[in-house]
């Protein structure tokens, strides 16, 4: 008998594999997720995280060599752009004059990780190590969860900091009561340095295994990456 090879085998059917489970996770939170602007349980918001961990691992998995030639990588970094700019920010100008903020909530909510993910994938494609890639995502993401935007929008307006955040329901869900001004300051430091943390974490720390096993995953890039 032949000895079964569990699929998926290599790099390309890693991708695959988790490329797919991006898409559907994505569609069924997107699907079944509640509407509007708030999160109604921690649940809820950590099922919202699953597809972005997903494809950060798509990303991170992907061979730079598939995407040598004929400029893919160049290709990807502009339509990722185009997805931008000719999806979200008409639909959030739409959202705008239709004075529609949940509509616009969702679209930022959105549009807000798939940034990171815009980032982390020209990067990866130019030959970024997978390590890198993780780092700045799971970093990024940290900054994005931290709530520092929350409290910047009352600064940048010169207003008062408010002494109850009951707007910023990811918190809530987390903390489970709404965050006193104390409490928020707290949560946003926290995170921050968390997010330090990954990016100081030396890059064999947690994928010194995968990188043993697979020695040719790091190694040089052909002559047509390098003349790029």
């Amino acid at each position: 008998m032949m000895p079964t090879r569990a699929w998926p085998a290599g790099p390309l059917g890693r991708s695959l594999l988790l490329g797919a489970l991006t898409l559907l996770t994505a569609t069924a939170v997107a699907l079944a997720g509640p509407d509007g602007t708030e999160l109604d349980n921690l649940w809820w918001l950590l099922a919202h995280l699953v597809p972005f961990v997903l494809a950060t691992e798509t990303i991170a998995v992907l061979d730079p060599r598939w995407f040598a030639r004929w400029r893919l990588a160049e290709l990807a970094a502009v339509a990722s752009f185009a997805l931008v700019f000719c999806v979200f920010v008409p639909k959030m100008f739409d959202r705008v004059l239709a004075d529609d903020f949940d509509g616009f909530y969702g679209l930022m909510r959105t549009l807000a990780p798939l940034l990171i993910l815009i980032i982390a994938l020209p990067y990866r494609l130019g030959g970024g190590p997978a390590g890198a890639v993780r780092r700045m995502s799971y970093a990024s993401l940290l900054v994005m969860l931290s709530g520092i935007e929350d409290l910047l929008f009352w600064v940048w307006r010169g207003s008062p900091i408010p002494a109850q955040w009951d707007w910023a329901h990811h918190m809530t869900v987390v903390l489970g009561h709404v965050a006193s001004r104390t409490e928020a300051y707290l949560f946003i430091g926290v995170h921050l340095a968390a997010a330090a943390a990954i990016l100081a974490m030396p890059s064999g720390l947690l994928w010194r295994r995968t990188r043993a096993r697979r020695p040719a995953a790091s190694a040089e890039l052909p002559e047509v990456v390098r003349s790029r």
